[in-house]
């Protein structure tokens, strides 16, 4: 019965709203109230089987796998409780390997912080008091690192074949591409714009529509020099947590106040941080946008000294990389930050990347170029199955 509560009630907010933040809400609330009891007074229970359902429901084949495993280890521990915590851990591990879904992933890492406050074997928890403070601290350790681990490689470089977007471009020429977040900025990207110039290097700009609204002499001169403008929201709002209707508006906002102030509307999207939900990506794809993230980050946003940030891009780079800078923003807003030592180090990478060969084109160039391998591969193929050809 809790398999099936926990299935059904999945399939329900699947069809009542398309925002991944339906499900998270909804596994939280199933599993908060299946729990087992933490307070006196307090009555729940089978809160692993309702797991599975919601896991199932995620992945029948992962529902499976950790079925056949607890089966496993409950024979091999001879204990239930020590059965379920054990085969917890491979909650998040599993998890990365078969969803792409941010609010899959988020909501099977909720699920695996769940069962450890529920299952943690007592011989864990004997040199603190009380029980519960055990119990959550060490829960809530967890799943830290699963998500630091999430956000540190998911964002910036994927879990497995992703079609719907691009991190970097095919590495048949020694070629890359530099992009630049958050903008535009009064102070920083004017700037940044003379180096380039300076540089002759074409560069790529994901520019946010309020800043485009509020500098729109700035966005204009980004592309009369050549350069490439992306969408990269109205206001900076991470997508996960969004509706529909709030995923839409901010990339429609975002969209007309970067038409309005340039007079091009754009084609390339990059979510704020790197993170977006099911839903954006479908909706971006009828509104013909390529998903652009990176593969190379400069780490620039942490302000750290140039040459540290000279460091990450080159020990990262290879050909075809897709490599973000920043022109404006802070660790959080869209506006603020200094970025001082991203404008001393931009000089410096340029001129040691094309000390070793490489070349520089903007994305939408870059996705041309990708295009162009694939056409003539597919040609070399058909050739080689045509003799007569």
């Amino acid at each position: 019965m809790d398999f099936a509560k926990g299935y059904l009630a999945l399939r329900l907010a699947g069809i009542f709203s398309h925002s991944g933040l339906s499900y998270l809400f909804a596994t939280a609330g199933l599993l908060l109230g299946q729990s087992r009891p933490i307070f006196r007074g307090f009555k729940g229970g089978s809160a692993e089987v309702l797991s599975l359902g919601i896991l199932t429901f995620m992945s029948p084949i992962l529902g499976i796998i950790l079925l056949f495993f607890f089966l496993l280890l409950k024979f091999l521990f001879r204990d239930y409780e020590d059965a379920v915590f054990a085969t917890s851990f491979l909650i998040p591990i599993l998890a990365l390997k078969f969803f792409k879904s941010d609010a899959y992933i988020l909501m099977s890492f909720f699920t695996f912080g769940v069962l450890i406050v529920q299952f943690l074997p007592p011989a864990l928890e004997k040199y603190i008091k009380p029980r519960f403070l055990t119990r959550v601290a060490f829960a809530f350790l967890l799943f830290f690192a699963c998500a630091l681990f999430f956000f540190n490689k998911y964002v910036y470089k994927g879990f497995g074949v992703q079609k719907d977007l691009i991190r970097h471009g095919p590495g048949h020429f020694k070629y890359v591409a530099i992009t630049f977040d958050d903008g535009p900025d009064p102070l920083y990207t004017p700037q940044i714009l003379d180096i380039l110039k300076e540089k002759d290097v074409r560069a790529t700009f994901f520019l946010i529509g309020k800043n485009a609204q509020q500098y729109p002499e700035i966005a204009k001169r980004i592309t009369k020099e050549g350069h490439t403008i992306g969408n990269h929201t109205y206001s900076h709002k991470s997508l996960i947590p969004l509706s529909a209707a709030a995923t839409r508006k901010e990339i429609k906002r975002g969209e007309e106040a970067i038409f309005k102030a340039t007079g091009i509307r754009p084609t390339l999207f990059r979510p704020p941080r790197g993170v977006y939900s099911t839903y954006a990506l479908k909706f971006l794809r009828q509104e013909r946008y390529t998903v652009v993230l990176w593969d190379v980050s400069a780490m620039d946003w942490a302000e750290l000294p140039p040459q540290s940030i000279v460091s990450n891009v080159l020990r990262h780079v290879r050909p075809g990389s897709i490599i973000l800078f920043h022109d404006s923003g802070d660790i959080v807003s869209f506006k603020g930050g200094d970025r001082t030592n991203t404008v001393k180090a931009l000089p410096l990478v340029i001129d040691e990347l094309k000390a070793q060969g490489y070349d520089f084109v903007t994305v939408d160039e870059m996705i041309f170029l990708s295009e162009l391998m694939r056409t003539e591969d597919n040609g070399e193929d058909s050739d080689s199955q045509n003799p007569a050809h």
